[in-house]
């Protein structure tokens, strides 16, 4: 009787907290990140506290002042060239609509009424100063806020994680102990390599595409490349919309090169991006990513789907690794149930 009540009071406590996630999902962005951020440099703290032996709140600082040195080094580097590249594409928007009208025109017939109704309706869109800054400051101020959340919850998280869940594991009975631990490894261990393995393969992708489009001249390459990079977060849609993204800035910018038209260039670019998804998902994803999460294509883009429909794109974002722990705590109950029987 006393195990079948702590098994129902664990179930309930269970239902509690996943209704109360699930009610207070706004709130959580910051704290996710915070805890996406510890998984990712959790072992260079273990590194320092371990094998150097310096305290672990110090080595979260030193971590940080890192990560902040390293920003504004990369962002000196960066910033001159995405600011020209926005600067250049913000001042040439009426030569972007003539250009983007006459490329309509070289198209099929049947579907030039379509593209042109669709510029329309872009051209049509007005600003609107007054309501934008009205917008604009409780926007600024929930974001600043959110920061401060995450580089607290980051620090804690860094510094006390391994203690909240030896915490946790204080108050579950000691019959249960054993198995929560190496539970608690498993899914450990899967976000871990996969959110590593992620952040490698978005700096991979974006440098790997912004060398051949910058031989080619691309406008916008740069930009393109990061914006690429980042879009591997979304699994199976991100590349798809990536690739979209990068064709429309070569065709509408009119980029031409070496001798090239605008749709060798077009065709070039759509050629780079295939190679590059070849590249990545026969040589290096197998490398990097290993057999990490297991799903099958459909169940990720389902948790895709749903993950945008819950949490917008941080739900896109960790749908994945979600549904791999789902299945890790589905296999372990199937495996108990099992033993049982």
């Amino acid at each position: 009787m006393i195990i079948r009540l702590r098994t129902a009071f664990f179930i309930f406590l269970g239902l509690i907290t996943a209704w109360f996630i699930y009610a207070e999902r706004a709130i959580l962005s910051p704290f996710l990140l915070a805890a996406i951020f510890a998984y990712i440099f959790n072992p260079v703290i273990n590194f320092f506290s371990n094998k150097i032996k310096l305290p672990r709140g110090l080595s979260v600082i030193i971590i940080y002042l890192v990560i902040v040195g390293s920003i504004i080094y990369v962002g000196t580097l960066l910033t001159t060239r995405v600011i020209q590249e926005s600067s250049y594409f913000g001042g040439n928007i009426q030569n972007l609509r003539e250009i983007t009208r006459h490329q309509i025109n070289t198209l099929p017939e049947f579907v030039r009424p379509y593209l042109a109704d669709l510029v329309s309706s872009v051209e049509n869109l007005r600003f609107t100063p007054t309501a934008s800054l009205i917008e604009f400051f409780p926007q600024a101020f929930t974001g600043i806020f959110n920061f401060f959340v995450f580089v607290f919850a980051g620090f804690y998280f860094l510094k006390e994680g391994r203690g909240m869940f030896d915490k946790i594991l204080n108050f579950v009975p000691n019959d249960y102990k054993l198995e929560l631990e190496i539970l608690f490894r498993k899914i450990n261990a899967v976000l871990s390599e996969y959110l590593r393995g992620q952040l490698l393969l978005i700096v991979i992708m974006a440098v790997f595409l912004f060398i051949p489009l910058e031989i080619l001249r691309v406008k916008f390459a740069l930009i393109i490349s990061i914006f690429s990079g980042v879009a591997e977060l979304v699994p199976l849609i991100g590349p798809l919309i990536a690739a979209s993204a990068a064709v429309a800035a070569v065709y509408f910018s009119g980029t031409t090169a070496y001798g090239f038209s605008t749709i060798q260039i077009v065709l070039i670019v759509l050629l780079i991006y295939f190679l590059t998804r070849q590249i990545q998902d026969y040589f290096i994803t197998p490398h990097v990513m290993g057999r990490i999460v297991k799903l099958h294509p459909l169940v990720i883009l389902f948790a895709v789907i749903a993950g945008g429909h819950i949490g917008g794109i941080l739900g896109i974002i960790v749908a994945v690794p979600i549904a791999a722990v789902i299945k890790i705590l589905l296999e372990f109950s199937l495996d108990k149930i099992n033993a049982q029987g």
